[in-house]
């Protein structure tokens, strides 16, 4: 018999915190709607699984790591049972500011305590639908043969996309036997919505949990219920909010474009789970592999265009010029004495032959992605990012072939160009393992 329970618990920081998501740094002075961990605990009765889901950027593994050790303390759950990601919001704290990391790790013990807490009889049903419309790559082939992030819309350079998208909108939904909800988890590969700036920038330094936190209201009023509606992010390192080869109409509204795609993916999410079937007894089960990957070391090229953009020899006009500028400039004597090496987590968490669910450690390229679904064995698979660490951008090895493009410049990126395939083969690998364990009982 399985039991679930859910909880979600408020990780809103103070005002005066620094904010993460753009070039320049920023400061909460306001905010629009309040961070949430949420938390689902499974349970067949002997295999406890909790999976937690942050209105953040991304947090760093010794963060969670601290989280999993108490949640273990607690309630006895080991840390490769469960799975702590976060959405990518652009409007969120810098972890490391005013000891909010430590205040997460406490938060999220405290999110996987009360669904423990909560525990009941459950059933579990899994389906999928696709929504499109907001999707793009961001990334392009231009006309004098370089790659070029978010280049503009309609920019006349264009020539096509550097890589595709992911529309699938997965859906699982555990609910009590009577049909009374308790949580759903949706699985979306887009990478934010964002402010839809208006000619006032007050928005700008507004904590949100974008359009993540807006689909939980939407869902939960459409169904008339109270429950704990959590959407992870997929594999979206480099997919967008719009299409740039399209028309994209601004919206006036704060948070409007965040609206109109969490509206989209509710009404996806209402459409699978009205039509998902649900199963009463399932066996739970993980696998969790720490990876040791080489860190990409800085060449001398790097360093004197990064020290040029600095000293404002040279304008940073595209964003892989603002990186080398912003994000890896002020840090090049860090980079340079950093470990050689990164230990880090992919993991996997399965759900009988129904359903698994990969969680990989940083902004992972959407191909990447969808390798690991069209390689797993399970009906239905979720790729949720940012899992368990924050380790920058993880491209594909043909994505650092290209010329050009922000997130395989050092800074955003610190990992080796084999990186991803090897989250991509650890991930198969597990996944194959749980399913063949699985088909044994």
């Amino acid at each position: 018999m399985l039991r679930a329970g859910a909880a979600s618990v408020n990780i809103t920081p103070p005002l005066g915190i620094g904010m993460r998501g753009y070039f320049t740094p920023r400061t909460a002075k306001d905010i629009h709607d309040d961070l949430y961990a949420k938390a689902l605990v499974l349970d067949d009765g002997e295999t406890k699984l909790a999976i937690v889901v942050c209105d953040l950027i991304g947090v760093e593994r010794h963060y969670l790591d601290k989280a999993k050790h108490l949640i273990l303390k607690r309630v006895g759950i080991p840390p490769s049972n469960v799975l702590i990601s976060c959405t990518h919001t652009h409007t969120g704290p810098v972890i490391s500011d005013m000891d909010y990391g430590e205040f997460l790790a406490q938060k999220v013990a405290d999110s996987v305590q009360l669904a423990n807490n909560r525990l009941r009889e459950a059933r579990i049903g899994f389906e999928r639908e696709e929504e499109p419309k907001p999707l793009g790559n961001r990334r392009f082939w231009m006309k004098d043969g370089t790659v070029r992030t978010n280049p503009g819309v309609l920019n006349p350079d264009i020539v096509k996309p550097a890589g595709p998208i992911d529309p699938e909108v997965g859906v699982m939904c555990v609910e009590e036997p009577g049909g009374k909800t308790i949580a759903l988890l949706v699985n979306y590969a887009m990478h934010y919505a964002g402010l839809s700036p208006t000619e006032k920038r007050e928005d700008y330094y507004m904590i949100s949990a974008d359009y993540f936190g807006i689909f939980s209201k939407i869902i939960q009023r459409i169904k008339g219920e109270n429950f704990v509606a959590i959407l992870a992010n997929g594999a979206c390192a480099d997919v967008i909010m719009f299409d740039a080869m399209k028309p994209h109409k601004r919206v006036n509204k704060l948070f409007g474009h965040a609206e109109r795609i969490a509206a989209l993916v509710a009404a996806k999410a209402l459409w699978a789970w009205n039509q998902m079937k649900f199963h009463n007894s399932v066996r739970l089960a993980s696998l969790m592999e720490e990876l040791t990957i080489q860190r990409r070391m800085p060449t001398d090229e790097e360093i004197e265009m990064a020290e040029r953009l600095m000293s404002g020899e040279i304008p940073a006009r595209t964003m892989r010029e603002n990186a080398l500028k912003n994000f890896f400039g002020p840090k090049i004597k860090e980079f340079l004495q950093a470990p050689r090496e990164v230990r880090t987590w992919v993991q996997v968490l399965a759900i009988g032959r129904l359903a698994a669910i990969v969680g990989l450690p940083g902004e992972i390229f959407v191909e990447l992605g969808l390798k690991i679904k069209e390689n797993s064995p399970f009906e239905y698979t979720f790729v949720v990012e940012l899992a368990n660490d924050w380790v920058g951008y993880v491209p594909t090895l043909e994505a650092f072939r290209q010329k050009g493009g922000y997130e395989t410049t050092i800074g955003p990126n610190k990992l080796v160009p084999e990186a991803g395939e090897m989250m991509v083969d650890a991930a198969v690998r597990m996944l194959k393992s749980l399913y063949q364990d699985a088909g044994r009982d």
